[in-house]
């Protein structure tokens, strides 16, 4: 009995030392990382992952894993309901497994990617304010004794207010970068990230790009359908320009009706490429269609590269907005190259 309750002891310590840990953190990434080293001793297993719910999808993915090659379930989305994590997300009750053959909904399509076979299995809702945020999963634990799916059970908690408390703090810090309207970067991000870029670049061989960006006759819109669905169109154009970047080009509202796209480790040529693309999206597309218009719009745009062009962020900018003012005095809805 001594031994036992010592046992109980150690765990509920380390456990409370887990709480501690996950709901004084707000980095997301170092959240992940403190997941990964405390459940791994509190609680031994095969494997273990956390599954998180895209509520846009109604669809749980694989976020983080322990001797699990994420690479390949990466394509992997188990539907509400579907799979073991899926029925605990939809029901948010601790699953317990014993055997996982005599469980209908059992989904083997993890065990077929990664050569595992699940013999049991243990499922821990991750629930806040009656919002499920994901599922624990575990693939044949060492222990499924009471205490221990109880200790998980805690730690489920303490795991649901550790993400809730990231998500409020990117939340906060997304509204300091990013313009309200459009959801893109705003000005003060992209000089910061300019001045990064330059700094990064200054040290080494590379460059990267800029492109500006103005809608032609932006104002004719406004006059004709009004200021709510010009700003409407504006969010949508911030879409098209978003689906012609790459992940590691990040676009910003510059102001009213301009943007800039920054290209990180990209050449004059494929940077005008990309502006090019961009244009044609922009012009190929019927906008405020959803509101029973049918808006047509282009747009003008100028491009220069670093360091290539200008040695400093402030006239890099100068040089592509000076040339998508010459697109723009010379008949517009064209790219600007920057001599």
């Amino acid at each position: 009995m001594k031994t036992g309750k010592r046992l109980s002891r150690e765990l509920l310590l380390s456990c409370l030392d887990f709480g501690k840990a996950l709901t004084s953190e707000l980095d997301p990434n170092r959240l992940l990382e403190r997941i990964m080293e405390k459940i791994s001793k509190l609680f031994p297993s095969e494997t273990w992952s956390l599954l998180i719910l895209d509520e846009a999808t109604e669809s749980l993915r694989f976020e983080l894993s322990i001797d699990l090659d994420l690479e390949l379930v990466k394509d992997v989305r188990l539907a509400l309901g579907q799979g073991a994590a899926g029925h605990c997300a939809l029901k948010q009750e601790l699953l317990v497994l014993e055997d996982v053959r005599d469980y209908d909904f059992f989904h083997g399509k993890v065990d077929e990617l990664s050569g595992y076979r699940t013999k049991s299995l243990v499922c821990v809702p991750i629930v806040f304010a009656g919002r499920t945020l994901g599922v624990l999963e575990m693939v044949n634990p060492r222990s499924l004794d009471e205490m221990s799916l109880e200790l998980l059970t805690m730690v489920s908690d303490y795991l649901a207010i550790g993400m809730e408390n990231t998500r409020r703090y990117r939340k906060m810090r997304d509204m300091a970068i990013r313009d309200s309207l459009t959801g893109l970067y705003n000005q003060r991000y992209l000089y910061h990230s300019l001045e990064d870029l330059v700094q990064k670049f200054n040290a080494g061989k590379g460059c990267f790009s800029l492109i500006f960006m103005d809608i032609d006759n932006f104002k004719t819109v406004v006059d004709t359908e009004g200021h709510l669905n010009g700003s409407r169109a504006l969010r949508e154009v911030a879409q098209k320009i978003r689906g012609g970047i790459g992940d590691d080009a990040f676009a910003v509202a510059y102001g009213g009706d301009e943007f800039v796209v920054v290209l990180p480790d990209t050449d004059n040529f494929h940077a005008v490429e990309t502006a090019r693309k961009i244009r044609e999206s922009i012009k190929a597309t019927t906008f405020l269609t959803r509101w029973d218009r049918n808006i047509r719009v282009t747009a003008s745009f100028g491009v220069a590269t670093f360091p290539d062009h200008a040695g400093d962020v402030k006239e890099l900018l100068a040089l592509a907005d000076q040339a998508m003012f010459r697109v723009k005095n010379t008949g517009k809805d064209r790219v600007g190259i920057t001599a």
